[in-house]
């Protein structure tokens, strides 16, 4: 990643959701999507106009969105890339108002993404759980995201 991450590399890194979605996946899956069913890591293709992934076998969906601060949400998810750059490329704390007025949204919204954010930026050195496999990437060279995978009970 660079070491000055610009509101121009931004922009043409993040141009839109679906690469905004893939970027997730990858995160969370980097070995491919595992699938319950078939018990094995399949190929998966997305959803046309949905942020999930059907197995190519046997159809069932998964979604790289579940248990992350953009679970069930309607805000697209480049605002909240975009939100989550703005919030650690500032100096000075930015406030509620302020995000409102740059992502051009309600007031409600976001104070949802701001207190959202900054619990995960709280949480960043913190372990969630002890006993999961957990994956870090360090997000716009400032915030570290963690994905935990929990482990997978062997069947008898």
């Amino acid at each position: 990643m660079e070491k000055n991450f610009s509101l121009a590399t931004f922009s043409a890194r993040f141009p839109n959701d679906n690469i905004c979605l893939e970027e997730i996946r990858r995160w969370r899956f980097p070995q491919g999507i595992y699938c319950n069913k078939c018990r094995k890591i399949t190929r998966h293709y997305k959803l046309i106009n949905r942020p999930i992934y059907t197995c190519k076998f046997c159809r069932s969906q998964t979604s790289p969105l579940v248990d992350t601060i953009f679970e069930k949400t309607t805000t697209p998810l480049r605002l909240w890339f975009y939100a989550l750059f703005i919030m650690t490329h500032t100096r000075a704390n930015i406030s509620v108002k302020s995000l409102q007025r740059e992502l051009n949204v309600t007031y409600k919204t976001a104070w949802k993404m701001y207190g959202n954010i900054l619990q995960l930026m709280q949480q960043n050195n913190g372990d969630l759980l002890s006993d999961a496999q957990v994956r870090k990437w360090i997000f716009f060279n400032k915030i570290e995201l963690k994905v935990v995978q929990k482990k997978q009970e062997a069947t008898t």
